[in-house]
């Protein structure tokens, strides 16, 4: 009789008579137990054709999941844009990409009623070939003075564009006032949120 093994497909020539009925077998190639059966090649065969499936889906779904986040993170962003800060980390991706621009960006003060406002001026560019859209600007600023922490300056708003939609190499000017800033050390970041 030929017994065979379910791990590694080793075959042993072993007498009938010398395997008891519901006694457990060892393989000496690998090591693995399992109580023999009579061979039977078309059952082999078909546990060959599924283990080879097996390990041609596994390959699949680790190709289809992996690859793309080592080699196209710029289309993992576009599908997930959150996860773009584990890129920067592991210096995968700087930001280049992004098809909405900031530039020009300057501040102004002016006084109105007693009043000190603070301004900001900038462009908006879309350096895409796509239409993007638009929601709104977020603007955070702090004091940069580290010495007082409780003392420190803090203040965000949110600046609606009056522009929804930017054509490819638009350009637009946008324009935000804030009352009550101090004129000392600040630092000013720009988020831009998506629709």
């Amino acid at each position: 009789m030929i017994v065979v093994c379910p791990s590694c497909f080793c075959k042993y020539f072993v007498q009938t008579d010398t395997i008891a009925k519901e006694k457990l077998v060892r393989c000496a190639m690998c090591g693995a137990t399992w109580q023999p059966l009579p061979y039977n090649e078309s059952a082999e065969k078909r546990l060959r054709v599924f283990n080879i499936i097996k390990w041609i889906f596994f390959w699949f779904v680790i190709f289809v999941t992996v690859f793309p986040l080592f080699f196209a993170p710029g289309s993992i962003i576009k599908i997930w844009p959150s996860i773009a800060d584990f890129y920067r980390v592991v210096g995968m991706y700087d930001g280049s990409g992004k098809s909405l621009v900031i530039q020009n960006l300057s501040n102004f003060f002016v006084t109105r009623n007693n009043v000190l406002y603070m301004g900001l001026k900038g462009e908006l560019i879309n350096t895409s070939d796509s239409v993007k859209s638009l929601a709104s600007i977020t603007i955070s600023l702090k004091d940069d003075d580290a010495t007082n922490k409780n003392s420190r300056y803090r203040k965000e708003w949110t600046h609606n564009l009056t522009y929804k939609k930017l054509l490819p190499n638009q350009k637009v000017v946008f324009e935000t006032e804030l009352q009550s800033v101090p004129c000392n050390n600040l630092i000013c970041d720009i988020k831009l949120d998506s629709m």
